[in-house]
């Protein structure tokens, strides 16, 4: 009906509860659509090929509804195609290498549908104009082909949760305007490229969940980050002490690999730092004292590692933070008393140190308490009865102390 007004150029349905197929004529007549949103509905059936008669069509979003079937291959015919989301449907076969062919793209998001085991079209690589190319969740396999050394103009490349073999391409240091890399959840190997002080702009970079070796680049480290996440590979070496200068950085993940070496002494003081989990490594050394200067530190995840030392005063102080997982290290001496009474705190693990002193009144103050792990340390004195206050209160251990 709305494709009888000749001059509608934008049509936006996104979000409603359309549940109907979309059919091969529905849109036969809306020959002057620019924009066409129908993402967030519950479409089914087949994308229709008729959608590749809209030369004008520069926005088409589809996402987020139950398309199934194959990427009509027509769609690569649309001459003015800038955007193309087809996220999460149910599409299956494979990522046309057609889709080349749309040489005004912008933005190409195909994330989570369950194609069948394909890899990467090389033909990509003719997409000269791509800024977004996001492929999480699409089964793809095989390496990243080097015809991407194209897309110079890339902002943001998620090719996250795949079965992506080979080494991250040396090329990719190359794209200085790129922001954002997703590589998290497949099985790239080999190290981390050389050069990666070339890509200025990057701010959030996720390689976890691969089989990475050798060290974190010290220039990688030494750019402004806001997320580095490389958990779960089989990284070494130490962490180059330049990532506590970035101004940006809010979450450092580096969780189960092999570094060795202590934490920045400033890691914290530059940055509004809101989550660190380096567990299941080897580090050594103290806490950074001012891990928490800028007060919007949440989680302090530092479990399974050498951490000597006492526990810093200035955590007491850190009013926002919500979990301190600090399991299975070589600390010493008494809890602060602010420590005990942090009012957001919901999770207090400090099970296998060597910590002593007593446990403070002042955790009457921890009102969100749910879990307290005290188990394997060198507690004394009596259990204050200012726990029975903690209302939250599901889990307390305390076995093997000196209570």
């Amino acid at each position: 009906v709305l494709c009888r007004i000749a001059s509608l150029t934008t049509l936006n349905l996104a979000s409603n509860l359309i549940n109907s197929t979309l059919s091969a004529v529905a849109f036969a007549a809306c020959r002057n659509l620019v924009f066409l949103d129908l993402s967030q509905n519950n479409l089914v059936g087949p994308i229709p090929d008729s959608l590749a008669g809209i030369a004008t069509l520069q926005h088409l979003d589809l996402s987020g509804n139950n398309f199934s079937g194959a990427i009509p291959a027509s769609l690569a015919s649309l001459p003015c195609l800038k955007t193309l989301n087809l996220v999460n449907n149910l599409l299956t076969g494979t990522i046309p290498s057609s889709l080349g062919n749309l040489t005004s793209l912008k933005h190409l998001q195909l994330a989570y549908n369950p194609f069948s085991p394909s890899r990467i079209p090389s033909q990509l690589g003719n997409l000269r104009n791509l800024e977004t190319l996001f492929l999480a969740g699409c089964n793809l396999v095989g390496r990243i082909p080097d015809t991407l050394s194209n897309l110079s103009h890339l902002t943001n490349i998620d090719f996250s949760q795949n079965g992506i073999t080979g080494h991250i391409p040396q090329w990719l240091t190359r794209f200085k305007r790129v922001n954002q890399i997703e590589l998290f959840k497949n099985k790239l190997s080999g190290e981390l490229p050389k050069g990666m002080s070339n890509m200025t702009s990057l701010r959030f970079f996720d390689a976890s969940t691969n089989e990475l070796t050798g060290t974190i680049p010290t220039e990688l480290c030494e750019l402004p980050l806001a997320s580095l996440n490389l958990y779960e590979n089989k990284l070494e070496g130490v962490l180059p002490p330049t990532i506590a200068r970035s101004p940006n950085l809010y979450e450092l993940k580096l969780f189960s690999n092999k570094l060795i070496g202590t934490l920045p002494s400033d890691l914290g003081s530059n940055s509004p730092l809101n989550h660190i989990d380096v567990s299941f490594n080897r580090f050594s050394g103290e806490i950074p004292a001012n891990i928490c200067r800028r007060g919007e530190f949440e989680e302090l995840i530092l479990m399974y590692n050498y951490f000597s030392g006492k526990i810093p005063a200035s955590l007491g102080d850190c009013k926002s933070l919500k979990r301190v997982r600090l399991k299975n290290n070589n600390l010493s001496g008494s809890v602060p008393d602010g420590v005990w009474g942090l009012p957001h705190l919901n999770l207090l693990e400090l099970f296998e140190n060597s910590l002593s002193g007593q446990i403070s009144k002042a955790i009457s103050g921890a009102y969100n308490l749910s879990n307290l792990l005290l188990s394997y340390n060198m507690f004394s004195g009596s259990i204050p009865e200012e726990i029975g206050m903690l209302d939250n209160l599901v889990e307390f251990a305390a076995s093997n102390n000196n209570l």
